[in-house]
């Protein structure tokens, strides 16, 4: 028996001394490593993301910007959500998420709730995409507002970057994928300034799949990411979208671009691009204005007219052929077939002849076709412009050396075939000529800044000092200004300030076969104001599928349009460029305006500071010339004075006012036509009687 005993206390001491040897060998031989594997599982380090940066336009407006997203997801176990909780909160909870969403019915979100309960789904998505609006909305639904623990509600939050004025300017600013590394644009440039540095911090877990932050000694704070001030105005943008797309959509055109860029320094002020869709809408897809290297047509006979008149052979008076010309077998034709007759250098830029420019460009450099290709090569056009953002196309200026090069190469090349070059590359051409030979180097920021503070300024850089010769610039400047002024860019020239560019058409297609249709690209360069040249602009559209085809009727009207808003907001705001009102006023002049009621005109002129004497509130009045030979034909300044009782002249007010104005006379009106007065069957000036019947045509 006692043996017995003895065996039993034998084997609980074995026991015990097994418990402490365990315990010493756990404590003093395995002991700092389980602790350490402890620790791992309890403890972690985590990637503190940075802010990314902000870019800015110009005038302070936010043009990207990273806001927060949530993902809303559902733990739907039965430890979390007992089964009582969730039959009582499911219906009203499908019913909320039904009235915020109404895209899927109460019904359906019921189904699937039941459905990832039977399945004990812990995670289950109920919305991608959420706004912080929205999720504080939802933090209120039945079931939801007992929050993870109690009502499985789990809540992702991530960023996502948001262009506030989409789409103007979208493909420029661009995007980046921090997680493939691609990107456009601004956002892929400047990432490294946008992105900032991320930090690093311990956290503990409290719970499952909860964590908790310690702060320690090693606690690595982020640091935001810088932001980007650019030099696009986006009134100026805005409106450069506008005309743009509304020239393409009534066209039909392939797609479009339109660049404007302040002639001194190089900031592009507003960059637009639009690519046509299936569904015949237009979206920016891609950046044609940078990127997209062509054979620019016409716009590249102001180029050749520099390599020309360099060479001295010849000046703007030597007279030259037109209409069809034949060099070496090939047939050079004009749009106008039977030609102009034998006219001026000149008037041949003017009429942007192809067989005037390539007579001459030939005739100089036939025999040393190289010293043409030096002439462009000194002007900087084989080289890009290294604007700021990726993926500008590379030009190309055919050489000699090239196994194309044939004995036509020249005469073509001279206006702008057998060449490629970028929107963005031909107008920094003209705002070189417009800058008296200063190529700028294009940009689109102007400073870099973190806490509101700037950490480096993006000054102009010089490109090159002079691509040719003062002589040679100032007969160039005088021939773009007569394009405008007498040529195929004068339904410019009515401005109230001087336009100074050449139009260009140039055949796509041009080596068609089996009865293709001939693709177009129609394009106008040019600089306002022509006498003191402040900013450059380049409009280009690309395949038109409607009757207008030629850069006079395409380009042109998108220059102007983007042309008068910046004389009317920018140009206001420097000396150099707007109307010295005061002085005027003291002069007792006024600006040009339309015919318009008194009070109107009272309004206008009390807005722009100037006095105002003798306007009626209720007469119509009309502005008429005043001030004498002497006047600045730039101010188009005008006096006011009052109708007359007689037949008023209404030529050119619109339809609405002239009506107005003859049946404040008495008259019945009876009109023809669309649009403006054109003629009116009563001569100005003649004794009118009441109830006169009178016709407007109208164009």
């Amino acid at each position: 028996m006692w043996a017995k005993v003895y065996l039993v206390y034998a084997f609980f001491l074995v026991f015990a001394l097994a418990v402490i040897v365990r315990m010493a060998v756990v404590m003093f031989v395995e002991g700092k490593d389980l602790l350490a594997r402890s620790e791992e599982q309890s403890l972690r380090y985590e990637e503190v993301k940075a802010v990314r940066g902000n870019i800015y336009a110009a005038n302070g407006s936010l043009l990207a910007a990273s806001v927060p997203v949530f993902e809303i997801r559902m733990d739907l176990s039965p430890k979390v959500v007992p089964a009582d909780t969730f039959r009582r909160y499911l219906r009203p909870l499908c019913d909320s998420l039904h009235a915020m969403y109404p895209q899927k019915s109460a019904v359906a979100y019921r189904r699937d709730l039941e459905k990832a309960r039977r399945e004990g789904r812990r995670n289950h998505l109920i919305k991608r995409r959420v706004s912080y609006d929205e999720l504080q909305r939802m933090q209120t639904f039945p079931l939801f507002r007992k929050g993870q623990f109690k009502g499985g509600f789990i809540v992702a939050e991530s960023e996502r970057r948001s262009q506030p004025h989409s789409p103007l300017a979208r493909r420029t600013i661009g995007s980046y994928n921090p997680e493939t590394k691609y990107g456009a644009g601004l956002e892929k440039a400047f990432n490294a300034d946008l992105e900032g540095v991320s930090g690093r911090r311990l956290t503990q877990r409290v719970a499952k799949g909860v964590w908790r932050p310690i702060y320690n000694e090693e606690t690595v704070e982020p640091q935001n990411g810088k932001d980007l001030v650019t030099t696009i105005d986006t009134r100026i943008q805005d409106v450069a979208h506008a005309a743009l797309e509304r020239c393409v959509r009534e066209n039909e055109a392939d797609h479009g671009c339109a660049i404007l860029m302040e002639v001194a320094t190089g900031r592009i002020v507003a960059i637009a691009n639009l690519t046509r869709q299936p569904d015949g809408g237009y979206t920016e897809q891609i950046n044609y204005a940078v990127g997209e290297s062509v054979e620019p047509g016409s716009t590249f006979k102001l180029a050749s007219a520099i390599a020309i008149l360099e060479e001295g052979r010849f000046d703007t008076a030597t007279t030259v052929p037109t209409g069809v010309m034949e060099f070496y077998g090939r047939k050079m034709i004009d749009s106008r077939r039977q030609g102009y007759g034998d006219i001026s250098f000149q008037e041949a830029f003017e009429k942007s002849s192809n067989v005037g420019i390539s007579y001459l460009a030939h005739e100089t450099f036939h025999k040393n076709p190289q010293k043409f290709v030096d002439y462009l090569y000194g002007m900087r056009l084989n080289e890009i412009t290294g604007i700021e953002i990726p993926g500008e196309g590379k030009p190309y200026i055919k050489n000699p050396q090239d196994k194309s090069w044939s004995k036509i190469s020249v005469p073509w090349m001279s206006i702008g075939y057998e060449v490629q070059l970028t929107p963005l590359q031909i107008l920094s051409l003209y705002n070189a000529v417009a800058n008296d030979g200063k190529m700028m180097k294009p940009r689109l920021v102007d400073e870099i800044r973190s806490g509101g503070k700037t950490v480096r300024k993006f000054e102009p850089v010089v490109l090159q000092d002079k691509i040719a010769s003062h002589k040679t610039l100032a007969l160039v400047r005088g021939m773009l200004e007569q394009v405008v002024q007498n040529g195929t860019g004068r339904s410019l020239a009515k401005s109230p300030y001087r336009i100074a560019g050449k139009t260009g058409t140039a055949q796509i297609n041009y080596a068609r076969r089996g009865g293709e249709k001939m693709l177009y690209r129609a394009s106008f360069a040019g600089y306002f104001p022509a006498d003191r040249p402040l900013y450059s602009c380049m409009i280009m559209i690309t395949e038109p599928h409607k009757r207008h085809v030629y850069g006079s009727d395409l380009a042109a009207p998108v220059f102007k349009e983007i042309a008068d808003k910046v004389y009317a907001t920018l140009l206001k705001d420097r000396p150099e460029g707007g109307l010295n009102l005061a002085e005027l006023a003291a002069q007792g002049l006024y600006p040009s305006a339309a015919a318009g009621y008194g009070g109107d005109l009272q309004r206008v002129f009390s807005a722009l500071g100037l006095p105002v004497h003798d306007i009626e509130e209720t007469t119509f009045v009309r502005m008429t010339a005043g001030g004498g030979p002497e006047e600045t034909p730039d101010y188009r300044v005008r006096t006011v004075h009052r109708l007359k009782e007689v037949m008023p002249d209404v030529r050119g007010l619109g339809a609405r006012d002239a009506v107005y104005i003859l049946e404040k006379q008495g008259l019945r009106v009876q009109l023809s036509g669309r649009g403006r007065v054109r003629r009116q069957s009563v001569e100005a000036g003649q004794p009118i009687r009441k109830n006169e019947k009178v016709w407007l045509e109208l164009n």
